[in-house]
Formats: structure tokens, C-alpha cells, sequence
């Protein structure tokens, strides 16, 4: 165990450490924070406009096609195909979209949180979807968990293994929604 391996694994410093021992952000680490939320929001955001915009596109189609086909829109029975189709596209992009804006202005609870521990390494499997084209639905792929008391930290980089003693007391600094350690500490060797 080193204190500069950790400090360079997790990137913080001592000031970092000395904010976080105190319950708060450092400057730094509030900057971080901001800067990956306000990019999340930007592509919620823009996620959000390309479902109007296809909601939109899709509206003049319709309307387009129904005309082309010679639907004058002069008695009910002519709107009713039409507004079905309108219906269905407005209902489903409109959810969307507003669920792209709704998740664009919520705010993660960035709190700083402390768990202190003996360490524990879990190879835990999980099932992903698969993206290949040909292949199975899903596959198998192995990750490590860092559990800390009851607290269990996903997907750790197997490199903190070679940092960190299986069985040593450490404290963990953590942000309260995503989990994402901020700094840490060792403080006793295990047993």
C-alpha cells in the first residue's frame, strides 16, 4: 500500500482528502463534478430536441403522404387515419423527449459520504447486452466489487488490487448517488 499509488488511482490530493474528511467537495472536485453533469445535461437536452424534431419530420410526412393521396381533410372520416398515426408518434417521442428534459434539469446528490472498513475484493458475473450483430443477446463478463462495510463499489479497476490489501481498514470518501470515490485513507493493516 502507498499513499501515492492511491492518490494517483483515484486522483486527489491532500487537499482533496482534507475537504472530504471535513464532509465536503474540494474546489476541484466540485469543478469535475459540474463539468460531467452539465455535459450529461447537454446531450439530454439534445436528445430531447431530436424527438421533437422527429415528432415534427414525421408530422409533415404523414400529412404530406395523406395529401399526395388525395385525402382532402374535409370530413372526419379523412382525419381520422391521419391523427391516429399523429397520435401514436406525438405519445411515444413526445414521452421521450420530455423524459430527455426531465433527466437534463435533475441534479445528482453530490454529498460527500464516508464508509470506513475492512477491505474486500468480489469478483462478481454479470450479464451485458451483447452489441455484435450475430452473437448472443447477452454475454458474461467479470468485474471486481470493493466492499467497505455494506457499502459496494461496482466495476473496480483490478489494478486497486495490487494497491490495496485485501482485509486492511481503510476509509473511503464517496459521492452519495453515483458512488464515485473521491479520496481515501489507510488506517489500520488487517489481521
Amino acid at each position: 500500500m502507498s499513499d501515492i499509488a492511491l492518490r494517483k488511482f483515484f486522483g486527489f490530493d491532500e487537499s482533496d482528502l482534507t475537504s472530504n474528511r471535513h464532509g465536503r467537495l474540494s474546489k476541484k472536485q466540485e469543478q469535475t463534478i459540474r463539468s460531467a453533469e452539465s455535459g450529461a445535461n447537454r446531450v439530454f437536452v439534445f436528445a430531447g430536441v431530436v424527438f421533437i424534431s422527429l415528432a415534427l419530420g414525421s408530422t409533415f410526412g404523414i400529412l404530406k403522404a395523406a395529401r399526395d393521396a388525395g385525402v382532402t381533410f374535409t370530413s372526419v372520416s379523412d382525419l381520422v387515419g391521419p391523427l391516429i398515426g399523429l397520435a401514436l408518434i406525438w405519445g411515444l417521442l413526445g414521452f421521450l423527449a420530455i423524459g430527455s428534459f426531465q433527466l437534463a434539469k435533475s441534479k445528482l446528490d453530490a454529498s460527500v459520504q464516508k464508509v470506513e472498513g475492512e477491505v474486500h475484493f468480489v469478483k462478481v458475473e454479470k450479464q451485458v447486452a451483447n452489441s455484435a450483430p450475430n452473437a448472443q443477446k447477452y454475454r458474461t463478463v467479470q468485474q471486481y466489487e470493493l466492499r467497505v462495510d455494506r457499502i459496494a463499489f461496482h466495476d473496480v479497476n483490478e489494478e486497486l488490487l495490487n494497491i490495496i490489501s485485501e482485509g486492511d481498514t481503510y476509509v473511503f470518501y464517496y459521492t452519495k448517488d453515483t458512488k464515485k470515490i473521491l479520496s481515501c485513507e489507510f488506517i489500520a493493516k488487517g489481521k
